[in-house]
């Protein structure tokens, strides 16, 4: 059975940031990492510089919706109950050219190949963190990804690379999506997210079935 830790925002992503080092140092190490954090939002730090952010995130923190800074790009997520992530971190072979949409095919052909029939990859308007990359169940927003890649420290011939997955176990609730759209409306963005453009499990699929399915695939992705 798969195991899902449960830690809070900052600590997964210094954990992740541990897991990349880690593999950067030891390129023959590759780690899957299943978690899940608390209620909470998760924004790129540049979204801190903006008028407003202090603001709004007193006001959130105090409606049950802490925020947490992450150093890399992207836009503003959640966390929470019916959210399990995961991150795969491994090094590519010697002298082989990085290819960023042959890495994102490695992170998300697994998730695909879990839900079966009905899953695609692609924008999705209306969902949070929209990308060329999300997973779609049945044209709905199923996952969101993210990836990191740098040289490894100890052999620059080969890349280590942390590819991230938020997958909605459970359709997000109302209160994430509200929690979602007084964010970016605080700090002027233009765009709101839609409760409709997201999706969870296909029915009658179980989180304990549907993980091992996802760790089956990424124990074979590399």
């Amino acid at each position: 059975m798969v195991t899902v830790e449960t830690l809070d925002a900052d600590a997964a992503m210094t954990r992740e940031a541990a897991l990349l080092a880690d593999v950067s140092e030891n390129p023959s190490k590759r780690h899957i990492w299943f978690w899940q954090s608390p209620q909470c939002l998760i924004a790129p730090r540049k979204l801190s510089r903006l008028p407003g952010y202090d603001t709004v995130t007193a006001d959130l923190l105090d409606q049950g919706w802490p925020v947490a800074l992450r150093s890399t790009g992207g836009d503003v997520t959640p966390q929470g109950t019916g959210i399990v992530n995961v991150t795969h971190v491994y090094a590519r072979p010697s002298k082989e050219k990085f290819d960023l949409d042959r890495e994102y095919d490695r992170l998300c052909t697994p998730i695909e190949t879990a839900l079966g029939n009905g899953a695609t990859r692609g924008w999705q308007p209306g969902a949070f963190c929209d990308g060329a990359h999300n997973v779609q169940w049945n044209g709905l927003k199923f996952a969101g990804t993210a990836m990191r890649f740098r040289p490894c420290q100890a052999d620059k011939t080969r890349y280590a690379v942390l590819a991230h997955a938020l997958m909605l176990i459970a359709p997000p609730s109302q209160a994430a999506i509200d929690a979602l759209n007084r964010f970016l409306s605080a700090l002027e963005q233009d765009r709101q997210i839609n409760l409709a453009a997201h999706t969870g499990l296909p029915d009658g699929m179980t989180q304990t079935r549907f993980l091992e399915h996802v760790k089956s695939g990424f124990d074979t992705a590399v």
